[in-house]
């Protein structure tokens, strides 16, 4: 599923309204949120060389799909993207 051209209402520095297209899971509209954590969690997968065993949860960060504990995603060369909770994934990862 393409996730790119999804419209997401955003505030802009000045604190007003602006539509621009979702960036993370957690601009998604709810219904396509868990799909969302589903793919993320194969492309993720795919670009660390890791096998996820269940999809990224929404709330916790995205080793615990894989299996790891957190000092593990730590030493990870990837780190940042392992413990970035799952409404924060960027949809690049989604494809």
């Amino acid at each position: 599923m393409s996730y790119s051209g999804i419209p997401y209402e955003a505030l802009d520095s000045a604190g007003n309204a602006v539509m621009r297209d979702a960036k993370v899971i957690g601009e998604l509209p709810h219904e396509l949120r868990l799909k969302a954590c589903e793919d993320a969690a194969q492309g993720i997968g795919r670009a660390l060389g890791l096998r996820p065993i269940r999809a990224i949860p929404f709330g916790a960060p995205v080793y615990e799909a894989f299996g790891l504990t957190r000092p593990e995603a730590k030493a990870h060369a990837q780190c940042r993207l392992l413990l970035t909770l799952g409404h924060g994934v960027r949809l690049v990862y989604c494809a």
